[in-house]
């Protein structure tokens, strides 16, 4: 998948309706050099996988129909439960944003959507859906991004970083991106999957119990939401994480 660390000589498959090639590299091994290009690749992956397809949550992640993409993304619009800003971390086309507006207006809280994204391609496709937010959105790596603001909501994946560097991710997430008493939610998109490898990015951790995951880091959890899709078997969960004083 990068071409620092290993040539390519297996086939991922994910749901999100893309293939991933690569060997897990030894990440203890990489220079700051290779860590550049394991994360180049990653965003040339997905970028040439979602621009690809023509339906907003195909360009967002998601394989097969819209009410798939409901079921395993609404869980994430479920998390807010007050008006405020909410940034999503890998934001791609901006649709995640655009249905969580629609799906937390539904019960009368009103959101102020930001993305961040390290495709420029598909920033630009969520600007394009959303002009009237066009400057809410970012061309840029959270892992080593400084945001304009801090947010009362940010949702992001593990799987964004290699498996050494989550602890770091998540600390600097939680001391630069949410705000006192705000909320950082880690979705999971392989929760209780009989074999989360399947579809994971190379270097990126396997994860088939979130909650259990995030305490090994030393993360307490606040709460979670779930979502199930019964035509695959397919469940999400998406952990809740309080930033300092108790969320309300």
């Amino acid at each position: 998948m990068h071409d620092g660390i290993d040539q390519l000589n297996a086939i991922l498959y994910d749901d999100r309706g893309f293939q991933l090639r690569g060997e897990r590299p030894a990440l203890d091994m990489m220079s700051s050099t290779e860590l550049h290009a394991w994360f180049d690749n990653v965003r040339n992956v997905l970028e040439g996988a979602y621009v690809a397809h023509s339906e907003p949550w195909r360009q967002s992640g998601m394989s097969g129909p819209e009410d798939r993409w409901v079921s395993l993304r609404k869980p994430v619009a479920d998390c807010i439960e007050r008006g405020g800003s909410f940034l999503d971390i890998g934001c791609a086309n901006g649709y995640l944003l655009e249905c969580c507006m629609k799906w937390t207006a539904e019960r009368g809280i009103q959101i102020d959507p930001y993305g961040v994204d390290v495709s420029e391609r598909l920033v630009d496709l969520a600007r394009k859906r959303s002009p009237q937010f066009a400057d809410h959105f970012f061309v840029a790596n959270a892992f080593n991004w400084t945001p304009p603001m801090r947010f009362d909501y940010v949702r992001t994946e593990l799987v964004y970083v290699p498996t050494e560097l989550e602890r770091e991710y998540v600390r600097r997430l939680l001391d630069g991106f949410v705000r006192p008493g705000g909320r950082l939610l880690i979705a999971n998109y392989t929760e209780d999957h009989p074999n989360p490898t399947v579809g994971i990015l190379p270097g990126a951790s396997a994860i088939s119990h979130i909650l259990d995951h995030l305490a090994v880091l030393g993360f307490p959890v606040e709460g979670y939401r779930d979502g199930y899709d019964p035509v695959k078997s397919r469940r999400v969960r998406i952990a809740i994480l309080n930033n300092g004083e108790r969320h309300s």
